[in-house]
């Protein structure tokens, strides 16, 4: 099966979605003991001072530091992630190895792009939105892409080990309005490809009534 950034986005939706919390250097693993007491040695600095909140909050829970919530994507597999060596960047790592890369206010509006700043990075799910494992404080979340409440983003990437794929926006949301509303889709997806504007009428009703 093909990594794409739709399935980035579904990814990081279940992890929104199951609650996963934060713990630094982990990948979406369920946090046993043993692998607790392995991160308190191998970052003391990032995860000893937390070690309180973190058994009270995360401990046989599934966990992801900002950039694992990214590989245990990538390194899904039926039982859950596995550690590959060949994609493991840190987030700076990520950004340095993107290929494809720009400033935050030329981000396209693509789901599955993601997100950075400085040691840290999120996934952007589109319409204004952004999912990333922002701290042991806070677990998954999901935070506006700009305005209050948003994460001081500096940049967007395309993630190197993935495929993008182009979302037809029309095509989503008539097959959401066209049921609801009791017209043709077919009729109304070619009507909106020749009367301009009409596209942008129906991509926000539909963003006006999800």
């Amino acid at each position: 099966m093909s990594l794409t950034n739709l399935g980035l986005v579904e990814h990081c939706k279940k992890a929104l979605n199951e609650k996963w919390g934060y713990v630094y250097g982990t990948f979406g693993t369920v946090l046993t003991e043993p692998m607790l007491q392995s991160k308190l040695k191998q970052y003391p600095d990032n995860v000893r001072q937390y070690e309180s909140f973190i058994r009270s909050n995360w401990l046989g829970k599934r966990s992801a530091d900002c950039v694992g919530l990214i590989k245990s994507y990538l390194w899904w597999t039926p039982t859950g992630p596995v550690y590959n060596s060949k994609t493991d960047k840190s987030a700076n790592g990520m950004y340095e190895a993107a290929k494809e890369k720009g400033m935050i206010n030329t981000i396209p509006e693509t789901p599955g792009m993601c997100v950075r700043k400085d040691q840290h990075i999120g996934v952007y799910i589109g319409n204004g939105l952004v999912i990333e494992s922002k701290g042991t404080k806070y677990g998954v979340v999901q935070t506006p892409l700009t305005g209050v409440g948003a994460t001081a983003w500096t940049h967007w990437i395309k993630c190197p080990y993935i495929e993008y794929e182009v979302v037809d926006e029309l095509k989503e949301a008539l097959e959401y309005i066209c049921p609801k509303a009791g017209i043709d889709f077919n009729h109304w997806y070619l009507k909106a490809k020749e009367i301009k504007y009409l596209d942008i009428v129906f991509k926000n009703i539909y963003k006006a009534w999800r």
